[in-house]
């Protein structure tokens, strides 16, 4: 005689992930019940057992308050993805059933959008015809949140040095700097200009430390390596808005070399090269989720890992 199959102990089921990611949003039991169409009294029970299953608290409680834990900060970000990925589960059944086309969603930092990406899936679903593309743009940090997270598919971004145990990352090419100036700079003449040469300029940056580390540090590194000391007047996280202050004369910009492909009146696009003349790049790599990457996915940093050599091909920034 067969029984009914039972959860595993210390298991928890979507019903419970679902109760806990409403109560963690509002922080707020009253309110979260609510939402779940629920009373109160079910609802506190029934995170009380979650709590018990996963063997620690969740929440703070007092009086007044309620508040995550530390461990329920890292089981809120689990229990997201562990929904989206039970999510998408049904939906690409349903799609299979249906005959929809496979979905791989991708966000990317926005210089990647100029050029090599929309390359890069031009070929990819010239020999994958059943791929329906989704695409949204980022700084390198929104990008890592959202692979994180599960609600994308594949990230590119810049690397940067904080450990990240949830990605797993491919190589997808270095990108070259270059230098924009207003038409009326003493560099917009020059076919080139040396890092060293950018002493006592007005630099607008793109993308400050907190939207990408690792692009930050990039422009701080060939700065120091080069010797140039200059004059950091503002950040910006959008590219369009750096050369906006480029074109009002505030400063000179040190951005991805793909760039050039915005047209703005009164700006210029100049080569910027090494002290030793050598051409100044960074590193671009793709990024999944470790331990839940979709077949569409993997596929497609697959074939970017096979089709030639990306570390040869100039990619995007931020």
């Amino acid at each position: 005689m067969n029984t009914p199959e039972r959860h595993p102990p210390g298991l928890a089921d979507l019903r419970q992930l679902r109760q806990f990611i409403v109560v963690a949003e509002e922080l707020n039991f009253r309110r979260a019940a609510i939402r779940l169409c629920m009373t109160q009294p079910p609802l506190s029970t029934a995170i009380r057992r979650l709590e018990e299953t996963v063997g620690t608290p969740l929440f703070q409680r007092t009086r007044s308050s309620v508040s995550l834990t530390p461990a329920g900060v890292v089981f809120l970000r689990e229990a997201r993805y562990l929904l989206r990925q039970a999510e998408m589960s049904v939906a690409a059944a349903r799609a299979a059933t249906e005959g929809a086309r496979e979905i791989l969603r991708i966000k990317s930092i926005d210089s990647a959008m100029l050029n090599l990406l929309p390359e890069w899936l031009e070929r990819f679903c010239a020999v994958e015809a059943g791929i329906r593309v989704s695409l949204t743009t980022g700084s390198s940090q929104d990008v890592i949140s959202a692979v994180e997270g599960g609600s994308i598919d594949v990230g590119v971004c810049v690397p940067g040095g904080a450990s990240h145990p949830q990605l797993r990352t491919f190589p997808f090419g270095r990108e070259r700097f270059c230098l924009a100036v207003h038409r009326a700079h003493r560099f917009a003449g020059l076919g080139r200009v040396g890092l060293p040469d950018l002493a006592g300029e007005q630099l607008v940056t793109h993308y400050p430390h907190a939207a990408s580390p690792g692009y930050h540090a990039a422009v701080s590194v060939a700065l120091q390596q080069t010797g140039a000391h200059v004059h950091v007047h503002q950040s910006e996280t959008h590219l369009l808005a750096t050369l906006g202050l480029v074109r009002l004369g505030v400063g000179v910009a040190l951005i991805p070399d793909s760039t050039r492909r915005i047209a703005m009146d009164g700006v210029v696009y100049v080569e910027v090269v090494s002290g030793q003349g050598e051409a100044v790049t960074y590193p671009i790599v793709l990024a999944v989720h470790h331990g839940g990457a979709s077949a569409a996915a993997m596929r497609f940093c697959e074939f970017v890992r096979q089709d030639g050599d990306p570390g040869a091909r100039r990619q995007g920034s931020g």
